[in-house]
């Protein structure tokens, strides 16, 4: 969409790999930190997550179809007790009891979802370490999980780094600004090191969207459109935040059946046979959010609470813990500043780039950028519209966002970008870099580690 001037094309390939590695062994570094120094079960419904987990190695305690609990459920009840898990979290510290059950104190999502939550095949990619040490120790288990999601997140920044060179392949700023800002944004890392269906949901999600781009760059193929079909699907069964997934590559639907509009006597039925097929394949849930979605628009008054989009906001940066602790105010109104020039700066590059529009030559990078900006968009809208149907305040975590977090990462430093004189772009990008790991050493050492270790 922007016109480059004349460089080397080898000069950003090799930047470009060179720091993606020290990217990635960074990411690795410091998912184990993260992991390593967050008690166990101290994420967002980390212990009903587990649950999941743990019960896909057998397919009777995934259906809970037994009569006495399994003995592991009585260890993840006594870790919770053993770790003071009551002692980080917004309620009371009950009682330890010998006969105390573990729906006494965790939601488990069978119940709660009538079995719709999640697939078997998705949490036992997530849990698969399991399969080679089912009978260890419940808290060892709960680390290997957490280990396997720290790869996870390596996967998605290597991911976003294809994404974003695919679309701008000679830009060093954004191909390896993309990846810095998800590495750094200290609740990403918090919950990539966690146990959660939201990360391989966001890894999924991301591999969708960059052959998503590739094909719409380079031209779709056979194995590029089972690629998008099989992650899209399998994203969209791990869980509901991958549900925008059908709007945002609904536009290519729209860019083809436009500029093949001659044929439409074959692409119409051909289309209908596609959308048949992703019917008959998406979750069950899905499906029924619609007809629910319609009831509650009929009955009840539309309204958002306004604590829904700040807490969006403020968890999608840094919220420790069950997203109960928050940092200094002064640190969210830095990033809101950043996050409204970022919009500056793209008001600023659409108006320049105007005339690019209508150029042949532009037409894969504008479409492709459309379709990660309606990404964007739809899953927000999700998030916002279901709390204003609901008039409830409960979907209000920034982590369901996360299954945008490349999109969303790119059109900031996009935005950035702008705003920053071509000469400067390199030490702009080192400042950037060296500003985004200062802000999540800040939340490392003075929110998490005093949080819950301050009383040692």
């Amino acid at each position: 969409m922007t016109s480059y001037p004349a460089q080397s094309h080898s000069e950003p390939l090799v930047w470009g790999k060179s720091i993606l590695f020290w990217l990635l062994a960074l990411a690795l570094v410091r998912g184990i930190i993260y992991a390593s120094l967050v008690p166990p079960w101290q994420a967002p419904d980390e212990p009903a997550q587990f649950e999941r987990v743990r019960a896909s190695l057998s397919a009777v305690e995934w259906n809970s179809t037994f009569e006495t609990d399994p003995a592991w459920y009585n260890e993840l009840v006594h870790s919770l007790f053993t770790f003071n898990f009551w002692d980080f979290v917004d309620s009371d510290r009950p009682q330890y009891a010998p006969d105390v059950r573990l729906t006494d104190h965790v939601a488990l999502y069978h119940g709660i979802y009538n079995g719709l939550y999640g697939s078997r095949p998705t949490y036992a990619l997530i849990g698969w370490p399991l399969f080679l040490l089912p009978n260890q120790n419940i808290i060892l288990q709960l680390y290997l999980v957490r280990l396997n999601t720290v790869l996870m997140n390596l996967g998605i920044i290597w991911l976003a780094y294809l994404l974003v060179r695919t679309i701008f392949p000679n830009d060093i700023f954004l191909s390896v600004g993309v990846p810095g800002l998800i590495l750094f944004n200290p609740q990403h890392t918090h919950m990539l090191s966690t146990v959660n269906n939201g990360n391989l949901a966001e890894l999924l999600t991301t591999a969708a969207l960059y052959f998503t781009v590739r094909g719409i760059i380079g031209g779709f193929t056979w194995r590029n459109g089972v690629a998008i079909l099989g992650f899209s699907l399998a994203a969209m069964w791990t869980k509901a935040t991958a549900y925008f997934l059908p709007v945002a590559l609904g536009c290519i639907v729209l860019f083809y059946g436009w500029r093949y509009r001659r044929y439409w006597r074959w692409l119409l039925p051909a289309g209908l046979l596609l959308a048949g097929l992703v019917f008959f394949l998406v979750p069950r849930r899905l499906i029924l959010l619609f007809p629910d979605s319609l009831a509650r628009f009929r009955e009840n008054t539309i309204y958002l609470d306004p604590i829904v989009p700040q807490d969006l906001f403020k968890s999608f940066w840094a919220m420790p813990g069950w997203t109960i602790f928050q940092v200094h105010p002064f640190w969210y109104q830095m990033i809101g500043l950043l996050c409204i020039l970022a919009l500056v700066g793209l008001s600023i590059l659409l108006v320049r780039q105007w005339r690019l529009l209508s150029m042949p030559e532009f037409q894969p990078k504008i479409q492709a950028l459309v379709v990660l900006a309606v990404a964007v968009v739809v899953a927000l809208g999700i998030i916002l519209g279901w709390n204003a149907l609901t008039n409830s305040i409960i979907y209000r975590q920034g982590r369901s966002l996360y299954a945008v977090m490349t999109p969303i990462a790119l059109f900031l430093m996009l935005g950035w970008r702008q705003l920053i004189p071509e000469a400067w772009r390199k030490v702009g990008l080192l400042g950037a870099i060296l500003l985004f790991l200062l802000f999540d050493s800040l939340v490392l050492f003075d929110y998490i580690i005093p949080i819950f270790y301050s009383r040692f």
